[in-house]
């Protein structure tokens, strides 16, 4: 409401400014302010200025304060009750006048002969604010209601896309997960859609001698042999694949993530075979000795 009605008075303000300085510098006030009769020629005009522009007020007055111009005819030759010295330049002000109160702006006549006076009622004002609070409330009401649909729809795919978990749950299985990935005796690391390293458990790090910062690098970029690379940033799946580091025989397992509703990464599982291959070299060498 205080919105509106400051909308409103400010609009009124501007209102009557404009169309005091434009009487103000209309050559026929000027004349008519000369003639032999101030009010034969304003009066009219300033009649017609009031039903064009649906302001309440236009009184034209001389140097001397003697009214030119009024909507009470009566009043015509009388002079105005305030100081009628003419003003050096455009002011408004909100006043009390002969038709109630009103924001009245004044502006000088060019030549300095007189003053236009030009005012929109207070009531005018008010009725204007009034006008404007179901169209505010309307808006407000359709940003809320905009406001509740984004909302919903927000929790709605994050409730999608987190299978239904709420906060406490997302944290339990948050846990779980990361105690899990650190506990296994596989190295266990994923990969995303992207090429980038997400997560990886402390064995996979050993693994590959991946450094500290390794997490949210490309997978190309972390000097790793260029099959195991490969492997890992395509979309192929593997079982037990066999691949040769510079030291280590790694069996290697990738499944895609996307059949369990994530986005297109993978899932790899490393296990050093180094030991076990040479073991069994030797036992079989014993065997067909």
């Amino acid at each position: 409401m205080l919105q509106a009605r400051k909308d409103s008075t400010a609009d009124a303000r501007q209102r009557s400014r404009d169309i005091a300085e434009t009487l103000a510098y209309a050559p026929d006030t000027l004349r008519s302010m000369t003639g032999p009769d101030p009010s034969a020629q304003p009066q009219p005009l300033a009649e017609k200025v009031v039903r064009g522009t649906g302001v309440d007020l236009v009184v034209v007055y001389s140097r001397d304060g003697v009214r030119c111009t009024h909507p009470d005819s009566a009043l015509i030759g009388e002079r105005v009750p305030a100081p009628s010295r003419p003003p050096s330049s455009l002011t408004t002000h909100t006043r009390d006048t002969s038709q109630g109160p009103a924001v009245v702006s004044y502006a000088p006549v060019v030549g300095g002969d007189g003053t236009v006076a030009v005012g929109i009622a207070v009531r005018q004002v008010e009725a204007a604010a009034a006008q404007q609070i179901p169209l505010l409330l309307a808006a407000g009401a359709g940003g809320t209601a905009l406001s509740a649909v984004g909302t919903a729809l927000v929790c709605r795919r994050l409730l999608r896309q987190t299978h239904g978990l709420g906060p406490a749950e997302m944290t339990r299985m948050y846990d779980h997960h990361d105690a899990v990935l650190h506990a296994v005796r596989e190295g266990v690391l994923i990969v995303g859609e992207d090429g980038l390293l997400l997560p990886a458990n402390s064995e996979a790090r050993r693994l590959l001698d991946l450094p500290p910062d390794a997490e949210g690098h490309r997978v190309a970029d972390l000097s790793l042999d260029a099959d195991l690379a490969g492997l890992l940033t395509s979309e192929r799946a593997a079982t037990d694949e066999v691949h040769l580091t510079d030291d280590r025989l790694l069996a290697v397992n990738k499944r895609t993530t996307a059949p369990y509703g994530g986005h297109a990464g993978s899932v790899v599982t490393l296990r050093d075979t180094t030991e076990l291959r040479a073991l069994t070299g030797r036992a079989r060498w014993h065997a067909s000795a």
